[in-house]
């Protein structure tokens, strides 16, 4: 057996059935260990669409995405990808071949050759190694689980130079038995009492969430029913509470009624979320808060920056909610205004800009058109943004919107992870115009699914968001018109149905078809 072969049995003793990448001379011997390790491969078009692939693979079954990789420009290629992750928090892990042991850093130009790919990818990941001895296989992967299984997870790469690839190696290191993983942090017993206390004389408390509340969705809302109190969300924490829940709030934190119901909270449970400035920006301001401030998080770096915990909590998001409703008595009817009632003023609240208001129409029109078990993905399009704040999903997973990045194109391959993740779900991506181009390839992917799959295109023309800021900012707009000359005669030489609407009626209508329908579809909405 080689060494290739052997990674991939290893990656099966650690519960993965599934990869991504795009096959090359260098990582043969991983895809010849594929078949018997039982793993399925699945092609990308470039191997940034790859990585973004394995990330929603990721985020929607909560196991690890893995991408394998070629030397040199396929790791760089996924780059962006691994950022996106890092920046998320989400467990993917690289796999890329690397130059022959020999000719490591010499610069003698072997093929793919670059200074340091390792250096290269170590800015995005929680670790980036070099396999040196074909025996630490074992041992290093252990330690990428550990990172990818860490209560923060962090994407891992790891490079293997050729030669150890093709290497021989004995039968029982391809079968050693993956190291126990660290179990989950508990809650400091005498902190919560603390952050207990704080919540039962708390006349108007509010609970945030973030990413990081994603895995305890149940403990959110008998905390929430428990206190009366409302739930506000950053965008990576959208769906934790239903959004039709009478305490839910939604992703509606920059807004002006989000600001106003956290700043007038006497308590704001802070659970899972940095405090990114893109949650936290309220009209160029930071949303403020005057009460007491509890924090919980499994990142002790996180508990005091940018905004200091008053009860800082460093412990897994579900037992530490878990110990806060078992440390509170069942609280008395509210003798001011409701929870839902502070919910429902924030929402109503909410300072909607005239272009969010145009968009509302076509919102309307997809959430009919939607089956309700159905995935949206969305890109960085202003129609997107629109419906991202407006509609809060009903779980986490029913929809992938990676706006921390915030990088132009990785809807359409998320799409593809997504569905591949969960087969039985229909998918909706979402792109403008302009973001689709970066990874259109990725369309030919989609159909190979041969399964339903609707992607939608925001046509405005260019980069309509871009155009905006330079309007904004009193600059001359410069190269904000770029598009393609027609979106649908595109998408059908990939082989996908495709169609053009105009108003928010033919949106429904096309869409509702292309929901239940088995094929890839591509429906440009031109709302410019």
């Amino acid at each position: 057996m080689r060494l290739g072969e052997a990674v991939a049995h290893q990656l099966a003793l650690r519960g993965v059935d599934t990869v991504f990448g795009i096959p090359g001379v260098h990582t043969i011997e991983m895809y010849r260990g594929l078949p018997a390790a039982g793993i399925a491969s699945h092609p990308a078009r470039h191997e940034q669409g790859a990585g973004f692939m394995a990330d929603a693979y990721a985020r929607q079954t909560g196991e690890v995405g893995v991408a394998l990789l070629v030397t040199g420009p396929g790791l760089l290629n996924a780059l962006t990808p691994l950022a996106q992750a890092w920046h998320d928090s989400v467990p993917v892990l690289f796999l890329a071949a690397d130059t022959a042991t020999a000719d490591l850093g010499r610069g003698r130009g072997p093929l793919h050759d670059v200074r340091d790919q390792v250096m290269a990818a170590s800015g995005v990941t929680a670790h980036a190694w070099r396999l040196t001895d074909a025996a630490d296989l074992p041992a290093l992967l252990d330690a990428a689980w550990r990172a990818l299984r860490a209560p923060r997870p962090r994407p891992v790469v790891i490079s293997l130079p050729i030669d150890l690839l093709a290497a021989d190696v004995s039968d029982a290191l391809a079968a050693a038995a993956p190291a126990p993983l660290p179990a989950l942090a508990a809650p400091d017993q005498e902190t919560v009492e603390q952050a207990a206390a704080a919540l039962r004389t708390a006349s108007a408390p509010v609970i945030l969430c973030g990413g990081g509340a994603r895995g305890a969705t149940a403990q959110v809302r008998r905390l929430a029913e428990l206190l009366d109190a409302p739930v506000i969300t950053t965008g990576n924490g959208a769906g934790v509470l239903p959004g039709d829940h009478p305490l839910s709030v939604g992703p509606l934190l920059p807004l002006e009624g989000g600001h106003a119901l956290v700043r007038d909270a006497d308590v704001v449970l802070a659970v899972g979320t940095e405090f990114s400035g893109a949650d936290m920006l309220y009209s160029g301001r930071t949303v403020e808060m005057t009460g007491t401030l509890v924090r919980i998080d499994t990142d002790p770096a996180n508990l005091h920056t940018p905004l200091a915990a008053d009860i800082a909590l460093c412990a897994d998001a579900a037992l530490t909610l878990d110990a806060l409703v078992a440390a509170l008595p069942v609280r008395s009817p509210a003798t001011g205004d409701t929870g839902a009632a502070r919910a429902a003023a924030a929402v109503a609240a909410s300072d909607w800009t005239d272009q969010s208001l145009a968009h509302l129409p076509w919102v309307t029109a997809i959430g009919r058109a939607m089956p309700s078990n159905a995935v949206q993905v969305l890109d960085s399009t202003q129609l997107a943004y629109t419906l991202h704040q407006v509609v809060t999903p009903d779980e986490p997973t029913a929809r992938i919107a990676p706006y921390g990045l915030g990088t132009l194109g990785p809807a359409l391959p998320m799409g593809i992870g997504a569905a591949i993740a969960e087969p039985e779900r229909p998918v909706l991506v979402i792109a403008g115009d302009g973001g689709a181009l970066f990874t259109l390839t990725e369309l030919a992917g989609a159909v190979d699914l041969g399964r339903q799959f609707t992607l939608l295109i925001w046509d405005n023309r260019g980069y309509g968001e871009i155009r905006d800021s330079f309007d904004r900012a009193g600059a001359q707009r410069i190269d904000t018109e770029v598009t393609a000359f027609d979106h649908v005669l595109i998408a059908r030489g990939f082989g996908a149905e495709a169609v053009g609407v105009e108003t928010p009626e033919a949106l429904e209508r096309e869409l509702f078809a292309a929901m239940r329908r088995d094929i890839a579809t591509v429906i440009v909405a031109r709302g410019f």
